[in-house]
């Protein structure tokens, strides 16, 4: 599934990659500006991303829902605790806090409907940031100095970023191989999911620089 998801999904993230605030963030010379505005920019992602997300993975099965409808997803409490997922919302709240940034104005917001499928789509873009941060920290330690201030996102996962991932991979394996979900619905869940937070961070790319 992660092999499926990537290559689905690599036109889109090279697409972020290439936004201005993402060009400067990795380019030869970042500056602390540059990383308060991208603290900014994945704040309003996973603000407005994030909540509905997990509301949706969590939320009760449809009242008269059949056994085939996933409209709404029910995976067994075990399913979803062996995810590991943790809000991250909060902790880049805190990041900006450190920089003496109050946290953006967001609306939780979710493509609609959110079925299980797109749901755990969309947590697989939001968590492949994670794997992601772990290369953006370093690059922006050897800049701007050790201790980064306000890392928390960035280290999210820890020294357990590359292990978190491959449990990731291996539920969402085994929940194809159970026949819970549709590969094909999560892969273009995914690829939706992905599209609008680069559509988000286009937009929010415009807004003035951060001090």
């Amino acid at each position: 599934m992660l092999v499926a998801l990537r290559l689905a999904t690599a036109a889109t993230h090279q697409a972020v990659e290439l936004l201005p605030g993402m060009v400067r963030l990795t380019g030869p010379d970042p500056s602390p500006a540059d990383y308060r505005r991208y603290l900014r920019l994945m704040a309003r992602v996973y603000g407005t991303l994030e909540p509905s997300l997990y509301a949706a993975l969590s939320a009760p099965r449809a009242p008269g829902a059949g056994a085939a409808d996933q409209r709404s997803p029910r995976l067994a409490a075990e399913r979803i605790s062996a995810l590991g997922l943790r809000p991250k919302f909060p902790a880049l709240c805190a990041d900006l806090a450190v920089h003496g940034l109050a946290p953006p104005a967001v609306a939780p917001d979710l493509l609609s409907p959110p079925d299980l499928n797109t749901t755990l789509g969309g947590i697989y873009v939001l968590e492949g940031s994670t794997l992601g941060g772990r290369v953006v920290a370093r690059r922006l330690r050897k800049h701007l100095g050790d201790p980064l201030p306000g890392a928390t996102f960035l280290d999210f996962h820890g020294d357990q970023a590359a292990a978190h991932w491959k449990r990731l991979g291996l539920v969402l394996d085994g929940l194809a191989a159970d026949g819970l979900i549709d590969p094909d619905g999560v892969i273009a869940g995914a690829c939706a999911v992905f599209q609008e937070v680069y559509t988000m961070l286009a937009t929010f790319d415009e807004d003035p620089p951060a001090p």
